[in-house]
């Protein structure tokens, strides 16, 4: 293994975390390391549900990313820059996926002013 490959597995594995941080705690809303958008700044409910369905979309992101560094190291083994431009595209994929998916759940399951919808899930 080389270092570039271990890097790029240390950068995923602080992504996890930082997914596991949001699913578990989302602390305050004031609090400086949250998921914070118009739509989870909304209430107080919006704030919870976004950090955790951002958190949980992380989660599922970095096994991904894992899994694209191992079949990109197989495949390209003599080209270390290659694989940390494969690292950052699937990295800014999947913070843009996060974001996204995020967003959609929270317009579907709250109105503007930040209260649930009747029977969403």
């Amino acid at each position: 293994m080389n270092i570039v490959l271990l890097s790029c597995v240390f950068i995923v594995l602080i992504l996890f975390s930082i997914g596991v941080k949001f699913s578990l705690d989302p602390g305050d809303v004031g609090s400086y390391f949250a998921y914070r958008t118009k739509n989870s700044m909304r209430s107080e409910h919006t704030w919870v549900d976004g950090n955790n369905y951002a958190g949980r979309c992380l989660m599922i992101a970095s096994p991904l990313q894992i899994i694209l560094l191992i079949t990109s190291e197989n495949y390209l083994p003599l080209h270390p820059t290659r694989i940390f431009v494969i690292l950052v595209s699937g990295t800014i994929i999947s913070i843009l996926a996060t974001r996204i998916l995020t967003e959609n759940r929270l317009s579907r399951l709250y109105f503007k002013d930040g209260k649930r919808r009747p029977n969403s899930l």
